[in-house]
């Protein structure tokens, strides 16, 4: 989640710093960020239906479809050599709602709520983060510094309140998303879930990471006018 919010930002950076008429992301990245959709997003709804008429309950339905995302982070961490901590926390977190589903005689709801509880956790850490002033996205680009220098230059760029609106924002939306899915889960039936659970938890996000990339173009266009007079001048 965070990663992404990076991610955003250095999209933004780089944007714009190309000239007119650059390029945009390479072809390999298009379709990572693709097929990433379709193995999260899209293969479980349809393997769900799929799968249910077949099986006894739907919590085995929704666990068979849940190993879809869980099977490729596996195999994408086999193939590349690469240790992905958010990767191996997913399928830990599956395997611990399917325990908790198994031990509750087959309650779909604990599967239902992996998701949004891992969401509503990391949103309240980012907001307590920011009531304490230590906001969570410049701990992270820091950590992720030491493996990669670009990070940690980002970080050493980012201005302390560009990070506090970052973490507040990141943590109000993951909130919001969570508090959708909880009230879904808790209101509907599985199948109902299953089939609404993107639509009414991914307009959260979207708003969220939405405003902070334009928020974060903003800054980086106001920057650019503050360090050229000329340009700013030129502007009015």
């Amino acid at each position: 989640m965070s990663t992404t919010v990076l991610e955003t930002q250095d999209s933004a950076q780089r944007g714009s710093q190309q000239r007119p008429g650059a390029g945009g992301p390479p072809a390999s990245r298009v379709v990572a960020g693709l097929t990433s959709v379709a193995v999260n997003f899209v293969a479980p709804l349809l393997a769900y239906y799929v799968i249910r008429p077949h099986t006894p309950s739907s919590v085995v339905a929704l666990a068979l479809s849940g190993l879809i995302p869980v099977v490729y982070t596996v195999v994408i961490a086999v193939i590349q050599r690469k240790f992905s901590a958010v990767g191996a926390a997913g399928v830990v977190l599956f395997g611990i709602g399917v325990l908790i589903s198994w031990a509750c005689g087959g309650n779909p709801l604990a599967l239902e709520l992996q998701e949004p509880v891992v969401f509503a956790l990391f949103g309240l850490a980012c907001l307590v983060s920011v009531a304490v002033g230590r906001p969570l996205h410049q701990i992270i680009l820091r950590q992720m510094g030491r493996t990669n220098p670009h990070y940690a230059e980002i970080a050493n760029r980012v201005p302390a309140r560009t990070s506090m609106i970052n973490t507040a924002v990141i943590g109000l939306a993951c909130l919001g998303h969570a508090v959708a899915l909880i009230a879904l889960a808790l209101t509907q039936s599985t199948s109902t879930f299953v089939a609404l659970q993107r639509p009414v938890g991914l307009p959260f996000l979207i708003v969220g990471f939405g405003g902070l990339f334009l928020y974060n173009k903003w800054q980086q266009g106001r920057r650019a006018a503050q360090s050229d007079p000329a340009q700013s001048e030129s502007a009015r």
